[in-house]
C-alpha cells in the first residue's frame, strides 16, 4: 500500500498554521501595547535574565542572529532595549527601565490572549500542547 501524500499531512503545513493562527491571537491582544508576540517574547527574556549576549537571546528564541539583531532594531529606537558592545564582535543586550515598563504594560495583555488560547481548545489541552511542544526540545 502507498504511503498516504498531500498537503492535509504535512506536519509543517499543520504546525505553521497553528503557529500563524497563534501568532494573530497573541498579536491581536498585545496591539494596544503596540507589540507583536514576538517582541513580547523578546522583551520577556531581557526582564527574566537582566541582560543577555545576542547569541544566547537568538538560541533561546530559536532564531537567526542576523534575524535577531533585525528584530531587535525597532525596539531599540522606541527606547526599549539597549544594546551594547561586551568584548570583540559580542553584544550584551538589556532592558531599559521603559521596556521593564513596557512589559508590564503588556503581561495583563498577554495573560488575556493566554486565556483566550484556553477557553478555544480548553485549559487542560492548551497546557499538554504546550508541555508536549516544549518536550519535544525541537530546534533547542
Amino acid at each position: 500500500m502507498p504511503t498516504p501524500t498531500g498537503p492535509h499531512l504535512c506536519y509543517a503545513l499543520a504546525a505553521r498554521q497553528n503557529a500563524r493562527h497563534l501568532s494573530r491571537l497573541y498579536d491581536n491582544h498585545l496591539a494596544p501595547a503596540g507589540l507583536s508576540v514576538s517582541q513580547f517574547s523578546i522583551l520577556s527574556l531581557l526582564e527574566a535574565y537582566q541582560s543577555l549576549k545576542i547569541t544566547s537571546l537568538a538560541e533561546m528564541l530559536s532564531m537567526e542572529r542576523t534575524t535577531l539583531v533585525r528584530a531587535l532594531k525597532p525596539l531599540q529606537a522606541a527606547g526599549w532595549v539597549v544594546a551594547g558592545r561586551a568584548s570583540g564582535r559580542a553584544f550584551d543586550v538589556t532592558l531599559s527601565p521603559s521596556g521593564v515598563a513596557k512589559v508590564s504594560e503588556a503581561v495583563p495583555l498577554w495573560e488575556n490572549a493566554q486565556a483566550a488560547f484556553e477557553r478555544e481548545v480548553g485549559q487542560d489541552r492548551a497546557v499538554r500542547m504546550r508541555d508536549e511542544i516544549l518536550e519535544l526540545n525541537l530546534g533547542g
